[in-house]
């Protein structure tokens, strides 16, 4: 082992200095150079490798940088610290296998994966997990177990692998030498995408990074350009064109910035030449160029931005303190033109070409084939076609208004009381959407189906909480019609139609409802108010919806309830005999597909007579939210009269409060009375062992007065003469001595029970003041 001796690195202009040691011969010395560099997490060491094979240990904590040259390593193929450990080094051999290293005390090896057939040469970090590539291999490692964890199916059988990585979002994306890229998410392995780099106008792509955030993808080529991609759905962001007296890219680098929130603006590029240049990706600039006097081979930025080391082409290590670069102005960097827009055009007009060509795009004389031929959306545009459909206008400042009135008042808190959700932001969501929908109909503060109702429309839409309260606004408007003219009692008018549609499509079916005494707020009511999430599961749920939205007839959902039932037919006859079965089985999740359900309802939708259909009582064609203004209010005449006149969501406020009152009063009431109960009862016992103690005392008392005049009578008497007095029968006497004692004893015995009996009985009081109390507690 070298023997360890700390030396302080030199120090020229603000640039720190590194020169490998020269190797002497016998005859002649040996250049060496630096090959590998890397930044621990914490930026307080570096460790570099040179070409002879040793390793070099650089201290960055004190204020002065020094250095130890530790022992011979061998010839890495990259060298990177364990993010898990700051002591601990990963090296790539050429040999294929990686060495874990400590480095802390001395170079001891720690662990060797072994699983690659040809030498890695890149290496990146997601959470406990590594990824590491060859030109024919992407391997995945856990770093707690060194264990392999996965291996990636690239297409290595005609093409190589460029580089590998992992995004701090879990994507992982390998560039192939034919400019293609394939990605994955690192939860969801057995899927892949393939992007052709060529379809965004470029040839011989040279590198590529993730933004610290993971949102954003960034390749250079040999055509001057940098794109940037959007890793949500790998769609073009931004081009940039390099200026034309630019020779290449060969590296790609971030630069980090405190308040850059992990996006990542400034981008070090080293060109062909050996040049580095620093961009600001927002201001599309060149912002710094840093003039060496020597070409650079290879750089690195630490973690969070503050050192860049680079390795000079002579083998030289240097090291710069990032904030010190950025001091020259800004000079400009050529733009791309976007060719889709004219650059007179307006933001807003562009906006709008783009809605009326998407408009366009998803006509629903398109959607249906395709949602015929598929059976369903995908998944990743079903948010874009229902609003496209349902015309969602996403009126911010309609839903401003809005959620600003209900950020300070919660009207939530009895209608979630029965619908706890343990993940908090889905709460928070739910509970924000409600007191919006409260702010814009009052009416629906008593409505305790609204949870249920809202809470599946309001997961497809999550991630924009305006298109998805905007979408159960078109869902109350147009498929809950005539819901609330018995509020809060069921629809029984709805209802209603749907028995009559059920005893023509089949009578047998409703009879047998009739004799086991099940009604349509039992087996139709439950399907509604739920909008038949509870009884599919989320998958068959969504392409129910599909249609149901697709088709525009707010009828179809109540066919869709009819057409459960009959589907549910022979279970229904052989196994729902009571109530509890019924209401179990119109509640929980059952086996029939949407795609069934949906083919009876349809079926029923097409051969039911006019006379019961209920397109004759309900409006066809659906309402369609505003873009500007505030949303059409509800329908208040669906509800009950006696709700809607003069009655505001003050004075329902107030009943509230009235009713609150009204129920702590009772429950004072009821708390007080019981006081007096418990407080009689214990009286009245006491009372009565004190009384039975005392006629037990007063019987003890009679029975030894009784014993002795017994005793007395029993006695002969004798002359009271001189000499019988004095010669008294002493045996007789000492008789009534001891059966005086044997009284005297029993009667102390007797008085300890009692003693005894009247502990316990205290004890017994003292336990029911204590149960009360704990009760008055809770």
């Amino acid at each position: 082992m070298y023997k360890k001796k700390w030396q302080n690195l030199r120090k020229v202009d603000d640039i720190f200095e590194l020169e490998p040691e020269i190797i002497q011969k016998t005859q002649c010395s040996s250049r060496v150079n630096f090959t590998h560099v890397a930044f621990d997490c914490y930026e307080e060491h570096l460790v570099a490798t040179d070409s002879a094979g040793y390793l070099y240990y650089v201290d960055l904590s004190n204020n002065s940088a020094c250095y130890q040259k530790l022992g011979n390593v061998g010839q890495p193929t990259f060298i990177i610290f364990n993010p898990i450990n700051k002591f601990e080094i990963l090296m790539g051999l050429t040999t294929g296998d990686i060495k874990i290293l400590k480095v802390d005390v001395n170079i001891t090896q720690f662990c060797l994966l072994i699983a690659h057939k040809l030498p890695p040469v890149h290496v990146s970090f997601y959470k406990k997990y590594c990824l590491t590539s060859s030109h024919k291999e992407v391997i995945i490692w856990c770093l707690r177990s060194c264990s392999k964890a996965q291996q990636l199916r690239v297409n290595t059988k005609n093409i190589v692998v460029k580089k590998a990585s992992f995004s701090n979002l879990g994507h992982i994306v390998v560039l192939y030498y034919n400019d293609t890229l394939q990605a994955w998410k690192f939860d969801r392995l057995e899927d892949d995408v393939k992007i052709d780099t060529k379809t965004f106008d470029i040839r011989n792509t040279k590198d590529f990074v993730f933004t610290h955030n993971g949102r954003a993808m960034i390749l250079s080529s040999a055509q001057n350009k940098i794109i940037i991609l959007n890793t949500c759905d790998w769609n073009l962001l931004k081009i940039l064109s390099l200026p034309d007296n630019f020779i290449g890219l060969k590296q790609l680098l971030l630069v980090p910035s405190p308040l850059d929130g992990g996006a990542n603006n400034v981008l070090a590029c080293i060109s062909s030449n050996g040049t580095l240049y620093f961009f600001d990706l927002n201001l599309s600039c060149i912002i710094h160029t840093l003039q060496v006097i020597k070409p650079l081979r290879k750089i690195l930025v630490s973690s969070t931005g503050r050192y860049i080391a680079y390795i000079e082409q002579e083998g030289h290590l240097k090291l710069i303190i990032t904030e010190k670069l950025f001091s020259q102005k800004c000079k400009s960097l050529q733009k791309l033109k976007d060719p889709c827009r004219p650059q007179a055009h307006r933001k807003c007009d562009h906006l709008q070409c783009v809605r009326q060509l998407m408009e366009q795009e998803l006509h629903i004389e398109r959607l249906i084939p395709i949602l015929k031929e598929f059976g369903e959306y995908p998944e990743a545009y079903r948010v874009l076609i229902w609003s496209t459909i349902l015309r969602l206008p996403g009126n911010r400042n309609a839903y401003s208004a809005l959620a600003n009135k209900a950020a300070n008042a919660s009207f939530t808190s009895e209608l979630l009381k029965d619908y706890p959700l343990a993940n908090r932001s889905k709460k928070t969501l739910l509970s924000t959407i409600i007191n919006c929908l409260i702010q814009w109909c009052p009416l629906l503060t008593q409505c305790s189906l609204l949870p249920n109702l809202v809470f599946p429309f309001l997961m497809v839409f999550q991630k924009d909480p305006l298109l998805g309260f905007e979408l159960i606004l078109s869902i109350l408007l147009n498929y809950c019609q005539k819901w609330f003219e018995y509020h809060p009692l069921p629809p029984l008018n709805v209802l209603g139609i749907i028995e009559n549609i059920l005893l023509h499509a089949d009578p047998s079916l409703l009879n047998i409802f009739c004799e086991r005494g099940i009604t349509s707020s039992e087996y139709a009511w439950p399907l509604l108010k739920t909008a038949m999430s509870e009884i599919l599961s989320d998958t068959e749920w969504l392409i129910l919806w599909d249609y149901l939205i697709s088709f525009q007839r707010p009828s179809l959902l109540l066919m869709s309830v009819i057409a459960y039932s009959i589907c549910s037919r022979k279970i229904i006859i052989s196994s729902l005999h009571s109530p509890e079965n019924f209401k179990r089985y119109f509640t929980s999740q059952g086996n029939i597909t949407a795609k069934e359900l949906f083919k009876v309802a349809q079926q029923l939708d097409d051969n039911i007579p006019l006379r019961i259909h209920p397109s004759r009582y309900l409006r066809n064609e659906l309402i369609t939210l505003p873009s500007k203004g505030p949303y059409p209010p509800f329908m208040i005449h669906d509800f009950p009269k006696f709700l809607t006149d003069d009655i505001s969501l003050l004075e329902f406020e107030k009943l509230k409060e009235k009713e609150r009152v009204t129920r702590e009063q009772n429950r004072t009431a009821i708390e007080t009375a019981e006081t007096k109960r418990l407080k009689h009862e214990a009286k009245s016992f006491m009372n009565q062992i004190h009384e039975t103690r005392l006629n037990e005392v007063q019987k003890c008392i009679k029975q030894q007065l009784c014993d002795m005049d017994w005793r007395f009578i029993t006695t002969p008497n004798k002359p009271k003469t001189q000499k019988t007095c004095e010669h008294i029968d002493v045996s007789s006497e000492e008789d009534n001595v001891d059966y005086i004692t044997v009284k005297s004893k029993n009667y102390e015995q007797m008085q300890r029970d009692v003693d005894k009996l009247e502990y316990e009985v205290q004890s017994l009081l003292n336990s029911l003041r204590s149960q009360k109390s704990r009760a008055e507690n809770t």
